[in-house]
């Protein structure tokens, strides 16, 4: 079964690019345009990921971060921080992402940081027994 993966970006051309990327790399792609829809699917729609920009009408993606490392449910995510180099400079300490992609950015830089994430995140799920 191929990973899920939440792009919350309200770009239209970056967001299908990054859906373009990432289905031809075999994944399963959703797409948010806002950090509401972002909050909605991320709950609804359980992501094994999520790629957040940071700068969305209305809620932020900073903001939305923050609020789904506070749900049980969502709370160990893996989530990509995506947005000009001078944002995430500006915020890196305070935005709660497991990694950061500075717009415009590299395919191969973005498909390496998902493999690695994704590939954390079931090597931590594998070494869970029951007792």
């Amino acid at each position: 079964m191929s990973a899920r993966i939440l792009v919350v970006e309200d770009q239209e051309d970056v967001a299908q690019l990054i859906d373009v990327v990432l289905e031809g790399e075999g994944y399963t792609v959703a797409i948010a345009k806002d950090g509401a829809n972002g909050l909605m699917l991320s709950r609804e729609w359980n992501p094994d990921l999520i790629l957040m920009d940071i700068m969305l009408p209305g809620v932020d993606g900073g903001t939305l971060i923050s609020r789904l490392r506070r749900e049980p449910e969502t709370r160990d995510l893996p989530i990509i921080a995506m947005s000009a180099s001078r944002t995430l400079r500006d915020r890196s300490n305070e935005l709660e992402a497991d990694a950061l992609l500075p717009k415009p950015f590299n395919i191969d830089a973005l498909l390496v940081q998902v493999q690695f994430l994704l590939d954390r995140g079931r090597s931590s799920d594998e070494g869970v027994t029951d007792a």
